[in-house]
């Protein structure tokens, strides 16, 4: 069944996706479940797969263009269904021309055979269409000008095949040739050619690779060839760890050959150079994230308040988890407990902003802020709330593995009502932290330090301690809510074992 391929919502606060990359070209067949278009939108980017089996009928947005979620992408369809009524529902003009299929022109008959290609399909000769085509594509495959009509893709695999393609018959779209006439065509060769065909059939098999945008862009940055990197993701799928992986023994073997030229050449350019300036473009995620974080400074008010806590027994009852639960617990995962209890007591806080309506979300679905190549990105641990201590650690350690390694989803990173960053890794005091639209608050997690502090019976311990940062968004709740929300925190952390016990037994 024909379909309009739309703009996905990734998220509350998507406004728009920018089209990064067709995987097909006009005229090509798809597959129902395969990805046919990368898109991007605000701190992620993802693929849309095709629903149906079909052909890619129409572009109607182009590569580096943008539109809102629900925007009209292109047209899936069989090969001689009519789309004009899709067309028109994807805001394609009737003038609109026929979606280009191949790469050539199409060729214009002559007076006379416009004449005679109109009286036929007048008198039930046929219809016009299918006269014209038959008069500018001889038998061969080709058109009159010599010029063959095809795909891209079919092109390509033609050449892995090695398929002439003037001697194939186009079935696509206004007689193109496509990917199924040429493996056709392949088939039916002689033996000889057969086992020619079927070893590049093969090879173009496994060309395939599944891959996120992410990974697909990493390779090209380092030089990596995709299609031959080993994927060591679900089902297969490469992961930007497998292509730093690969492009790092491709570095290696190209440094230990090169090894002696490089340091001939470096202390030479050393002697002879100045310092260059360089500039680095912007990456479509890291122009997004700067956009969104632009707009959330321009539009939310923006205050944060700071709060020391002891840390000791959040420490220990981390360990004890730790040790008890068989699972790794870390601190960030008591605090996620604690936080969440403290949402239950501020649930305006696990909230968000949009269209002018404070809506105060029921489940605590709560984004870790993942430090990767291209920017921060914060997936989410959904329903902390209803999770048992070993399945918040499971889930958080899932969550934040498939960010570091690029195989997250569009699903990871929507739905959150909350924002947690944790610099203290990297040992920062103090920070203030910037809330993630449409977010109205973000808690900032800074380095645990010894401190010395006094006892009641007058001498000095040494404790450590750790410091929190709430950024919240002054329009909607004020700095005493702040406060006291910031309080409540305090009070679990430095006295974490109720939830802990009762997260346990879950």
């Amino acid at each position: 069944m024909a379909y309009v391929v739309k703009m996905p919502k990734l998220g509350l606060e998507m406004k728009s996706g920018e089209l990064s990359a067709w995987l097909v070209s006009e005229g090509d067949e798809v597959t129902e479940g395969e990805p046919i278009a990368e898109i991007e939108s605000e701190k992620t980017t993802a693929e849309i797969d095709a629903k149906e089996d079909g052909v890619l009928r129409r572009v109607v947005l182009a590569e580096g263009e943008s539109t809102a979620p629900g925007g009209a992408l292109a047209i899936v369809a069989g090969a001689d269904e009519d789309i004009s009524g899709l067309e028109a529902d994807a805001g394609v003009g009737e003038g609109g021309s026929e979606p280009a299929a191949t790469d050539d022109s199409a060729v214009d008959p002559s007076p006379t055979e416009a004449t005679e290609t109109t009286e036929t399909a007048a008198t039930g000769g046929g219809d016009a269409s299918s006269v014209a085509q038959s008069r500018s594509r001889g038998s061969d495959g080709a058109s009159e000008n010599g010029e063959v009509r095809a795909s891209p893709r079919a092109k390509r695999l033609a050449d892995d095949l090695g398929v002439d393609l003037t001697t194939v018959e186009g079935t696509g779209p206004q007689g193109a040739i496509t990917e199924s006439d040429v493996e056709t065509a392949a088939d039916s060769a002689t033996p000889a050619e057969a086992d020619d065909a079927g070893t590049a059939t093969a090879t173009a098999a496994e060309k395939r690779v599944f891959a996120p945008p992410s990974a697909r862009r990493l390779a090209r940055e380092l030089g990596v060839d995709i299609e031959v990197v080993e994927g060591t993701g679900q089902n297969g799928r490469i992961t930007e760890s497998d292509v730093r992986a690969a492009g790092g023994a491709t570095a290696a073997a190209t440094d230990s050959s090169a090894a002696g030229a490089a340091t001939t050449a470096a202390t030479d350019a050393t002697a002879a150079s100045e310092p260059a300036e360089t500039e680095r473009p912007l990456s479509g995620m890291r122009r997004t994230i700067a956009d969104r974080l632009g707009e959330s400074y321009r539009e939310a008010v923006h205050v944060t308040v700071d709060r020391r806590a002891d840390a000791e027994e959040l420490l220990a009852a981390a360990n004890a988890a730790d040790d008890a639960l068989g699972v790794d617990v870390s601190i960030t995962d008591v605090l996620l407990l604690a936080l969440s209890a403290s949402l239950d007591e501020h649930p305006e806080f696990n909230a968000t902003f949009e269209d002018g309506v404070h809506r105060l979300h029921g489940e605590h679905n709560v984004c870790i802020a993942v430090d990767i190549d291209e920017g921060l990105i914060a997936p989410v641990v959904r329903d902390v709330a209803s999770l048992s201590l070993s399945e918040l650690a499971e889930t958080r350690a899932e969550v934040t593995q498939r960010a570091l390694s690029g195989d997250f989803t569009m699903d990871d990173l929507s739905g959150g009502t909350f924002t947690v960053s944790n610099l203290g890794v990297l040992g920062v005091e103090s920070f203030d932290p910037v809330i993630n639209p449409p977010q109205v608050a973000i808690l900032g997690v800074n380095t645990i330090r010894r401190e010395a502090v006094p006892t009641d019976g007058g001498d000095v311990a040494v404790r450590r301690v750790i410091s929190f940062s709430l950024s919240f968004d002054h329009r909607i709740v004020d700095g005493a809510d702040a406060a006291r929300m910031l309080g409540t925190l305090v009070e679990h952390v430095e006295n974490p074992w109720s939830l802990v016990i009762a997260a346990g037994g879950r």
